[in-house]
C-alpha cells in the first residue's frame, strides 16, 4: 500500500510540474483532446521583429465565427491586407497559408472587413 502511494505522489508530482514548467502552446501540441481549426486573419497590424524573424498577434475568427487571438511567425514580412488560414490546436500554431477572400466562409468574412 505504501509503495502505492509513493507512486502516486510521484506521479502528481511529476504532472504537477510538467504543466507548470512546459508552455501552453507546447501542452496544447502534445494533447489528444485539444482539437485542431482553421482560424483566419487579416494582416493589418505591423510585424514585430523578433530573432530573424516577423511575429504577428492578431485577431481572427473560426469557422462558427467564434473570436480567436493567434499568434504565430514569419520568415518575411508578409503582405498587408492578405487573409491567412492558420491551422491552430489551442495556442500551438501547426501552418498557415495565404488565401483569397473568395475562399473564406462567409460568416469569417464579415467579421474581418
Amino acid at each position: 500500500m505504501k509503495k502505492l502511494l509513493g507512486v502516486l505522489l510521484v506521479l502528481v508530482v511529476l504532472l504537477v510540474g510538467f504543466f507548470t514548467v512546459v508552455p501552453k502552446e507546447d501542452r496544447d501540441h502534445i494533447n489528444p483532446f485539444v482539437l485542431k481549426e482553421d482560424v483566419y486573419v487579416q494582416i493589418n497590424e505591423e510585424a514585430v521583429p523578433k530573432d530573424g524573424r516577423y511575429e504577428y498577434a492578431l485577431n481572427g475568427y473560426n469557422e462558427k465565427g467564434e473570436e480567436k487571438e493567434v499568434t504565430f511567425d514569419s520568415g518575411k514580412v508578409l503582405k498587408e491586407d492578405a487573409y491567412l488560414k492558420i491551422t491552430v490546436k489551442g495556442d500551438f500554431v501547426e501552418g498557415w497559408e495565404e488565401v483569397q477572400g473568395e475562399d473564406i466562409p462567409e460568416s469569417v468574412k464579415a467579421k474581418l472587413n
